[in-house]
């Protein structure tokens, strides 16, 4: 049986805009009937309409999420720092995962906005994502995280990805490296591609050959950052180091290289992009490139608040985040 607001005033004896009062806090209520409103409430287990009010707050306090791989160690940090940040509020969270998909972001994104969500946090697939229009004409706010689109302007919250590769690659040259290959995700992507772009930058600076052969990117799971280091053995002339441009690409890179038998960093130097908390656990433990993700998704999420709540600069903010260098045994 659906219990409805009628129900609550016919059990009390009032009115339905006296139980609405009570419902929203209005202070013209008596203690005594605010009491036994509340008490009927939760005898009939009675919940409130959230589309009702929404119609007439013209809001839903309700926030979409939209990452591409829930299942990377990247986003459990970055979902914190979001939720514990929009905890602090009145809004509420729904998640989607869109598994790198074009197609599942777009079906997702139309079901968010069926759900009239008042703003929304985005890892897009690509950097052009054609639906976010509607969003954009509609005036529902955007903070696209760790990628950025270009198709529309959004506020955004990425890391400074090129320096970011470019100092890892800098810090293999000036260990003796020539040969350094980089394994790593699609490069349309923004983040792969500022990676990719880094350790071009830092291998052209000391006038190493731009080895196109040495470049293995491309694909999405562990499995093929395995096939594509085991392929950059093939060749006459091996790497001798390598950069990998994200946590999925490292992981498949220890196990191709312990397929070969190669010691690292004996006989093949390592450094990643991402410093989670299990890199220590690797044997030897991960030089890596740190980005502070948690920050990356409160900061993101305060972006966002700070939109509902028409607070902060009228004009977009693109907010780009600091890298640090881990130093341990794999380089």
């Amino acid at each position: 049986m659906n219990i409805t607001i009628k129900d609550v005033a016919k059990k009390v004896n009032v009115s339905a805009t006296t139980v609405s009062r009570v419902i929203h806090g209005n202070p013209k209520v008596s203690s005594e009937v605010r009491e036994k409103v509340l008490k009927a409430i939760k005898d009939l287990n009675y919940v409130p309409n959230g589309n009702a009010r929404a119609i007439i707050k013209k809001r839903t306090n309700v926030i979409g999420l939209v990452f591409t791989d829930i299942s990377n160690p990247f986003y459990p940090p970055l979902l914190r720092g979001i939720e514990n940040t929009i905890n602090k509020s009145n809004f509420s969270l729904i998640l989607c995962n869109t598994d790198e998909d074009p197609i599942k972001e777009e079906k997702f994104l139309r079901i968010l906005l069926e759900k009239c969500i008042d703003g929304l946090i985005i890892v897009p697939t690509k950097s052009n994502v054609p639906f976010l229009k509607t969003y954009e004409v509609r005036r529902i706010p955007i903070v696209c995280v760790d990628r950025i689109v270009e198709n529309i302007k959004t506020d955004s919250v990425v890391v400074d990805n090129f320096h970011g590769a470019y100092i890892a690659t800098q810090h293999l040259i000036q260990n003796g490296h020539k040969r350094i290959a980089i394994v790593g995700g699609v490069q349309g992507i923004y983040t792969i591609s500022e990676r990719l772009n880094g350790y071009l930058r830092a291998l052209e600076e000391h006038n190493l050959s731009l080895d196109a052969s040495l470049h293995a990117m491309g694909g999405f799971t562990i499995e093929d950052f395995v096939n594509s280091t085991i392929k950059l053995f093939s060749f006459p002339k091996p790497p001798t180091a390598i950069f990998s441009a994200g946590n999925l690409a490292t992981v498949g890179i220890y196990i191709a290289l312990n397929k070969l038998q190669k010691n690292i960093p004996k006989d093949v130097a390592v450094i990643g992009f991402d410093d989670l908390t299990w890199v220590e656990a690797l044997n030897p433990p991960l030089t890596a490139v740190s980005q502070p993700i948690y920050q990356i998704g409160a900061t993101a999420a305060q972006l966002l608040l700070q939109r509902l709540l028409n607070e902060g600069p009228k004009e977009k903010q693109n907010i780009v985040l600091n890298t640090t260098m881990i130093l341990r045994k794999s380089d």
